[in-house]
């Protein structure tokens, strides 16, 4: 069913994992789908060649989400590409670059952490923000994490921070943003089979973890993207300022 029809979505880390599975599940709602990267180039244009051959147009465009006029251009040139301004903002794009003990964490390093995982989305959204008013409508979904409430793993500070950052960034942008018809929410991922997990993590502490969640398995980018698509519909129409977590029953609160 096309529920997303006339809808233009901009999925920030588009390229791979959750994002990457939210671009496709966007794209066969019906909406026309930016997948946004810095730097997985392959990985976009392979996702938007695969797109292409099941009859879905995906624009590929480089943003990276700490720079303000990057992420401006790109907010404009998908307007101009699809012809409309965007209705769907997923801010998805996040890391944690490199683990570290607070005592012996590069400043750097922290900022660059804020830049991508916080800074970003509120940038996203900034100059996503006057179109969805202009329309009286508009849907942004926020990725967060579970570590937002745990605390995060060894050498994990910076992360955790960002991503507590950005749900309560979301409950903020919910109500400034409610006069005019836009929703604001996110999903908070526990630990999903994605490249960031395969990058930080071996496959023993994978394991591990995995022993702990209730329904005993990891889960899959395709799951997050479903609350995704979910928030970004109608079905949602009168949630906002929502945490929706999708961790398997890993943290139940």
């Amino acid at each position: 069913m096309k529920i997303l029809t006339a809808k233009t979505a901009m999925v920030t880390g588009g390229a791979t994992g959750i994002g990457a599975a939210t671009v496709e599940r966007l794209a066969m709602l019906g909406a026309d789908v930016a997948c946004c990267y810095n730097t997985s180039r392959v990985a976009a244009e392979s996702l938007a060649q695969k797109m292409q051959e099941h009859g879905h147009d995906i624009f590929t465009v480089k943003v990276d989400v700490s720079n303000g006029q990057e992420i401006k251009a790109g907010v404009e040139a998908i307007a101009a590409h699809f012809g409309r301004s965007i209705s769907i903002l997923v801010n998805n794009a996040g890391d944690v670059f490199a683990a570290s003990p607070l005592d012996r964490m590069e400043e750097e390093l922290w900022d660059k952490v804020m830049g991508v995982n916080l800074r970003g989305a509120f940038l996203c959204a900034k100059y996503c923000i006057p179109g969805m008013k202009t329309a009286k409508a508009g849907r942004i979904i926020n990725v967060t994490s579970i570590s937002a409430r745990t605390g995060g793993g060894p050498g994990a500070a910076h992360y955790a921070a960002s991503k507590g950052g950005l749900e309560a960034l979301t409950r903020a942008m919910a109500l400034e943003l409610a006069p005019f018809h836009i929703t604001v929410n996110a999903v908070s991922p526990g630990v999903i089979d994605t490249p960031i997990h395969q990058r930080t993590n071996t496959p023993e502490t994978l394991e591990k973890l995995r022993q702990v969640i209730p329904l005993a398995r990891l889960g899959r980018p395709e799951e997050v993207a479903r609350v995704i698509s979910f928030l970004a519909s109608e079905d949602a129409s009168y949630i906002t300022g929502d945490i929706i977590a999708v961790n398997g029953g890993k943290r139940m609160d």
